[in-house]
């Protein structure tokens, strides 16, 4: 028995179920979720290369699928944001139906994710450039689902990531047939500058993320939260198997400044256009731009413990950004139009929740994404006092910008009744909020994902 094919399979199962299932909402949503945790559990824990007996009869999951002259293979490496991937699935699908994002979220969603993992199985791994950029299709169906009226954000992040397609093959076609060594100085020049071009979309860096703020203020923030997260987290994982794979691409120290340079960028970037936005949901992508900046100045920092915090970020960065969308996406629903004024004090565990999100994106005390920055700025981590200050100024103008836009959604509004807002989609929202709140109290509960994908990174983790 194959180990990737049931996965792949499953999720192809899942989805096209989810798809007979589309018309009624709950059903689609809750069959997407438990077949999502299945899948990510199964994808951590199951015993590869090793025989079992079930029910009497012995098994052996094989790691390794091959298909048309390539490999799927399932590895200690791979494993853990694989599952990731799924489970990040499982929260979002568990949620989506109080959210309304649309009919093909649930099937779409679960094809896309199936794409993302088939990005970080595939061997050689030039060709996870190819399942990225079907990924990013799949993706505009998502933010543009059928039947809504289509905006620009989705149609530029598909321009965007054929480029950073094109840039990665070209890449991979380098390092399978030249060879790149550190005795290649000219050659790894040239590798490492497609390479920043190829990282720099996947991770959201300025300019490239003018995406993001395009489809904030048309799309359902639910799926806007889903496709952001997902997208960057399979870029992330992509960037540390390329440190993990290649030394001359660790040793080489420039490697490391250009990625706590851009990471300073987005943080600082990203604080400053937050304050700047008159729209809610922009101001949230922003705040966005600059806790993905602060992952990179982890990654930058090129510190053993650095692995661990970028990984406990991506953790809690889940969290947060399924408790945002949820909660803005009720506003926006009772609201009808994007001027929120008022909507949280119709719904208010709504607000609540969409300024929860908002303010454990900024990383202030108690939040969700505190604990790592803690851990970030109390290490000698290689960006000095100005990086630390740059953080700091961040965490706080965020959360500043945050309060004032709650003041804006508990002030009196136009808004008169609350909208199809039940019982149950208040207990949703009420225990999303209350998962992001005990993350920023008990970390540690991120540690059961985030030390199997630490052992999977060997070479950035001694």
């Amino acid at each position: 028995m194959n180990a990737p094919v049931l996965i792949f399979g499953a999720t192809a199962v899942l989805s096209g179920v989810s798809l007979i299932l589309r018309r009624r909402h709950w059903h689609a949503f809750m069959v997407a979720a438990a077949g999502s945790l299945v899948v990510g559990m199964f994808a951590l824990y199951a015993p590869i290369d090793s025989p079992q007996t079930v029910l009497g009869f012995p098994i052996k999951l094989e790691r390794a699928w091959q298909i048309l002259g390539r490999a799927i293979i399932l590895t200690e490496r791979n494993r853990a944001p694989v599952a990731f991937l799924y489970l990040t699935g499982a929260l979002f699908f568990a949620c989506g139906w109080v959210a309304r994002p649309g009919r093909s979220f649930a099937p779409i969603g679960l094809l896309t994710l199936g794409l993302l993992a088939g990005s970080l199985t595939i061997e050689p791994f030039l060709y996870a450039a190819i399942f990225l950029e079907l990924a990013a299709m799949a993706s505009i169906l998502v933010l543009n689902p059928p039947g809504s009226r289509g905006q620009p954000g989705a149609l530029q992040l598909l321009v965007l990531y054929t480029l950073a397609m094109m840039g990665i093959l070209f890449t991979g076609w380098l390092l399978e047939n030249v060879g790149v060594t550190s005795v290649t100085p000219d050659l790894a020049r040239r590798v490492m500058t497609l390479l920043a071009l190829g990282f720099s979309i996947l991770m959201f860096v300025p300019p490239f993320q003018f995406w993001l703020g395009s489809a904030a203020a048309r799309t359902n923030p639910y799926s806007l939260s889903f496709v952001a997260l997902i997208l960057q987290s399979s870029g992330l994982f992509f960037l540390l198997r390329f440190l993990d794979s290649f030394e001359w691409l660790r040793t080489e120290p420039s490697v490391f400044g250009a990625a706590s340079v851009l990471g300073l960028l987005m943080v600082g970037l990203g604080a400053i256009a937050c304050v700047a936005q008159a729209d809610y949901s922009r101001m949230s992508a922003y705040a966005l731009i600059a806790d993905f900046g602060v992952t990179l100045l982890a990654v930058g920092s090129n510190q053993a413990i650095a692995i661990e915090i970028v990984l406990a970020l991506a953790s809690v960065r889940a969290v947060s950004l399924a408790v945002w969308g949820l909660g803005t996406a009720v506003m926006r629903r009772i609201a009808g139009s994007q001027d929120l004024q008022g909507a949280g004090r119709v719904v208010p565990v709504a607000g609540a929740a969409s300024l929860i999100g908002v303010v454990s994106l900024a990383g202030f005390p108690l939040s969700a994404g505190f604990p790592a920055r803690w851990a970030l700025l109390q290490g000698s981590l290689g960006f000095g006092g100005a990086g630390a200050l740059v953080i700091l100024v961040a965490m706080l103008s965020i959360t500043l910008t945050a309060a004032a836009w709650a003041i804006r959604l508990f002030s009196p509004g136009t808004i008169a009744i609350e909208s199809g807002v039940t019982r149950s989609d208040r207990a949703i929202l009420l225990a999303a909020a209350g998962i992001s709140l005990v993350l920023g109290i008990l970390p540690q509960l991120a540690l059961p994902w985030v030390r199997p994908a630490v052992e999977g990174f060997s070479n950035l983790h001694p």
